[in-house]
């Protein structure tokens, strides 16, 4: 009997020890797989091998700082996504990444230039959005939408279990990966990349769907010391402290133009317009005290803000309008400087006050 029960628990031991060793081995082969693809680009760039899919911008960014070759960074908020890399390389010749963030406030898109310049001090550019719908929030406010893969980003590498063993990963991005490569696809380009304006309605009709507007305007919003006080911590925290810190680096920050129907359903409406005026007037003030910060407004191309033909809602404008963005920006068109910013903001302000909005509906 008692022989019995030592083979009984011998069994018992040899089988958990093949199962502990299947488990080891099936683990080490997920990881090493996940390791030499490497979709996410966190341990090395795009394999010659393979045609990888880049379509994962907060999963992916990091990973195109950290391996891919440049010496300029674009990057932004759904306001560039829809640029073309290979136009912007040509314009101010340089070699870019494009790294956008769709919905990112300023400290995620921030944290992710300090991170690029930090991998590769040889970058002379970094192009960003500044959206005036984020301007004048907390300094550390973050998206909620936005998901955060802090294991990607830092420096630990305890934590790239979250990426080596995830099953989302090994089923589902490295499995894109091999099926992109066996199908005789290629890796995105940096013009593809969150390239989504063909899956868009454009024009005026769309536009007017995506907004409601009350028959009458709110009272005026007043510019708040406390307004002041988070667009000048904003600002310094999450612009002007990288700028500073990197006096080698170039910064073209764009103020992009929003729609005729933002003015009208977010200002006139709500009484912000006086508002929003003056934001954007510290923000000039401060930002061009910076002599590496190169900053455009457009909020005086009329022509196109008023044809909401460019547009798919209030804010987001076709990529036409954003490849003309960037040749004006190569030439220098609308930079403001301490000697033309106040004519600039007095006509945008002489504009917008007097704009007949009832026009847009007719």
């Amino acid at each position: 009997m008692q022989d019995e029960k030592k083979q009984e628990k011998g069994g018992y031991g040899r089988w958990l020890g093949f199962t502990l060793a299947g488990t080891l081995a099936l683990l080490a082969a997920f990881g090493a797989v996940t390791v030499v693809v490497d979709p996410f680009f966190h341990y090395h760039g795009p394999l010659k091998e393979l045609a990888y899919p880049i379509d994962s911008e907060r999963y992916q960014n990091d990973g195109i700082s950290r391996h891919f070759t440049y010496d300029a960074v674009l990057t932004g908020t759904s306001m560039t996504e829809n640029f073309k890399s290979s136009l912007f390389d040509s314009l101010f010749e340089v070699r870019s990444i494009k790294i956008p963030f769709g919905g990112g406030y300023y400290k995620e898109v921030d944290e992710a230039v300090r991170r690029a310049l930090a991998y590769n001090p040889d970058t002379r550019i970094v192009f960003r959005s500044l959206d005036k719908s984020f301007l004048m929030y907390d300094k550390d406010a973050w998206n909620p939408t936005a998901p955060v893969a802090e294991y990607l980003t830092d420096n630990n590498p305890w934590n790239d279990v979250n990426y080596i063993w995830n099953k989302e990963v090994i089923f589902g991005n490295i499995r894109g990966v091999l099926n992109l490569t066996k199908s005789g696809g290629r890796t995105t380009t940096f013009d593809e990349y969150m390239h989504w304006a063909p899956e868009r309605e454009w024009g005026k009709e769309a536009v007017l769907k995506t907004y409601g507007r009350q028959s009458g305007n709110l009272p005026a919003v007043e510019f708040t010391e406390e307004d002041r006080q988070r667009l000048a911590e904003n600002l310094e925290q999450n612009v002007l402290a990288t700028a500073k810190a990197n006096p080698q680096v170039t910064f073209y920050c764009l103020i992009p133009p929003y729609s005729i129907g933002y003015w009208d359903s977010e200002l006139i409406a709500k009484g912000g317009l006086e508002r929003e005026l003056k934001a954007l007037r510290m923000t000039a003030e401060m930002l061009l005290e910076c002599d590496n910060i190169r900053l455009f407004a457009f909020d005086d191309k009329f022509d196109i803000i008023c044809n909401l033909d460019n547009y798919m809602d209030v804010i987001h404008y076709s990529e036409e309008v954003g490849d003309q963005l960037l040749v004006w920006m190569a030439q220098g068109e609308n930079l403001l400087t301490r000697e033309n910013a106040e004519v600039y903001f007095n006509t945008i302000t002489e504009f917008y006050t007097n704009y007949d909005y009832k026009s847009i509906y007719e």
